[in-house]
């Protein structure tokens, strides 16, 4: 089996490093082979700084994606952010912009020729449910929360990252709390307005009742959740299967909303 280039953002690493570890314990317990990205580089940011410099967003994402060309490797992001950048900088490579990002690549010695396969990590756990539950150490019974976030939604087509994320709870024995209708966790406005952001935020909140926690897979609705707001507790998905395989951390220590 190819091994996966384990790509982790920015954000996860230098925020949330546990969530990091955990991904990775829980990739070896599965025995989904996998390395590090070499000469890794920030993705650029999907939404705010694309937007800002679309060229530079392209040719990093030409680079990202010559790099795991090189041997015909799939990547496995960490940050649903990070899967939806490269998997629509590949999009656009294929749609014309190819000799563009060339002229600039062939600089650093790099050549586009196709995008990389992307994996996401939430879809990733998603197929191996069988695994994940002829595996699993501990037991759980928790009413938690559904909330894959936007760009995961964005991402999932078909099944739909909300009933992927609900089945991976449903498969480690706990009750999935679904939002009647899709929330946002209000993190992009964050800065912006503030104001209109905490009341998106708090919206969210509401719509999970009374669940023990909120899982999610994406990292920046993790920090909405535990830094910003901080009215429940919230779970990142990697933890999550992490604690059901038999990971003996203490996550929640790392987290700044514990109650």
């Amino acid at each position: 089996m190819t091994d996966v280039l384990l790509y982790p953002g920015c954000a996860v690493p230098s925020k949330l490093p546990f969530v990091e570890a955990a991904a990775r314990f829980v990739l070896q317990s599965l025995d989904i082979p996998h390395s590090d990205f070499p000469d890794f580089t920030c993705c650029v940011e999907p939404v705010g700084l694309r937007s800002i410099g679309l060229d530079t967003w392209l040719v990093a994402g030409a680079r990202l994606h010559a790099i795991a060309g090189k041997n015909g490797n799939p990547v496995l992001t960490l940050c649903d952010g990070c899967t939806l950048s490269m998997r629509e900088s590949g999009e656009m490579l294929d749609s014309g912009a190819a000799e563009a990002a060339n002229d600039i690549l062939k600089e650093i010695r790099l050549e586009y020729s196709r995008p990389a396969e992307v994996r996401g990590f939430l879809e990733t756990i998603h197929s191996r449910l069988k695994d994940l539950e002829a595996r699993a150490v501990k037991p759980m019974e928790l009413r938690l929360g559904v909330h894959p976030g936007c760009h995961a939604d964005h991402l999932c087509n078909g099944k739909g990252a909300q009933a992927m994320l609900a089945e991976i709870i449903e498969t480690m024995g706990g009750i999935a709390v679904c939002a009647a209708e899709r929330v946002c966790c209000g993190g992009s406005l964050t800065s912006v307005n503030d104001e209109v952001a905490r009341g998106v935020s708090q919206e969210a909140l509401q719509a999970y009742g009374d669940a023990d926690a909120i899982v999610t897979s994406c990292p920046f609705c993790f920090l909405q959740f535990d830094t910003v707001v901080r009215g429940k507790k919230v779970i990142h998905v990697a933890e999550l299967v992490a604690e059901w395989l038999g990971w003996e951390t203490d996550y929640m220590s790392h987290h700044r909303t514990r109650d």
